[in-house]
């Protein structure tokens, strides 16, 4: 894997995923600087499971009272949507099932 996705202010690989309003962006873990964004609506389509949270701050787990939202991806897309509108992050967490 290249250093594509590494961000352009601290060098670091590690990114999160975040949804502001209707953009779909990630984030650097160590400093915050957004590295790429596309719309939230490209991401609709997916049977992906994932949490969504209240964002607590690059690099910072989320405490479980901060849940949105837990389920395949287009099913909680209305919630995360609804949580994103007015300005507050909400941090996406892959949720991998063995």
């Amino acid at each position: 894997m290249t250093n594509m996705l590494a961000c352009p202010s601290c060098g670091l690989d590690k990114t999160e995923s975040i949804v502001h309003r209707g953009s779909y962006i990630l984030r650097c873990a160590a400093c915050g600087e957004m590295i790429v964004a596309t719309s939230f609506m490209a991401m609709l389509d997916s049977d992906h499971q994932c949490s969504a949270f209240i964002d607590p701050g690059p690099g910072k787990c989320p405490s479980p009272e901060m849940l949105v939202a837990r389920g395949p991806f287009r099913q909680i897309a209305t919630a995360i949507s609804a949580a994103a509108s007015d300005g507050t992050l909400i941090r996406l967490i892959s949720d991998v099932r063995d």
